[in-house]
């Protein structure tokens, strides 16, 4: 049985560079993957942030996890191309990470929700188990399980998903 705790690895900024809508934080020594929205997202924030992913293709193999942290937002704007070029970007990452991985989106308002949803059936064939959620503790939960039940990993998180 292997034990994890969450350590964050900020892997998307360095000294003197502009925020980025969609922060990307390795989490648990890579069992896991976080995008933090915050602000103002539009789906080129996403397509973006899945890109700087799958530049990591490497590290993308030992993922089981994803978490997308959309609690920060402010207004959300996405055309049809848009989502549609995310489910594609979303199929490739499932070919690389394994069978089993789990993503967890956490949306706070209704329209972040419907659109976690939609997502949520597009790539429902890719072997991912997703599910929307409304509160962080309710999706680190659900991940905890998930993790434990597909990988036999044990996951632990501290005070909550975001630290700091």
């Amino acid at each position: 049985m292997l034990n994890l705790v969450m350590v964050e690895m900020d892997s998307t900024t360095t000294a003197g560079e502009a925020p980025m809508s969609i922060d990307m934080r390795v989490l648990h020594n890579g069992v896991g993957i976080l995008y933090l929205c915050r602000g103002r997202i539009n789906g080129k924030d996403f397509i973006d942030a899945n890109r700087r992913l799958l530049a990591l293709s490497d590290s993308l193999k030992q993922a089981r996890y994803g978490l997308i942290d959309e609690t920060g937002i402010d207004d959300v704007r996405m055309s049809e191309s848009e989502m549609l070029t995310i489910v594609a970007q979303s199929k490739k990452i499932a070919a690389i990470v394994p069978p089993g991985a789990v993503v967890a989106v956490i949306a706070k308002d209704d329209f972040a929700l419907g659109l976690a949803r939609m997502w949520g059936s597009f790539i429902e064939h890719t072997g991912w188990e997703t599910m929307t959620f409304r509160t962080r503790w309710k999706a680190k939960n659900w991940i905890v399980e998930k993790v434990k039940a597909n990988f036999g990993i044990d996951l632990f998180f501290d005070n909550g998903i975001v630290v700091g």
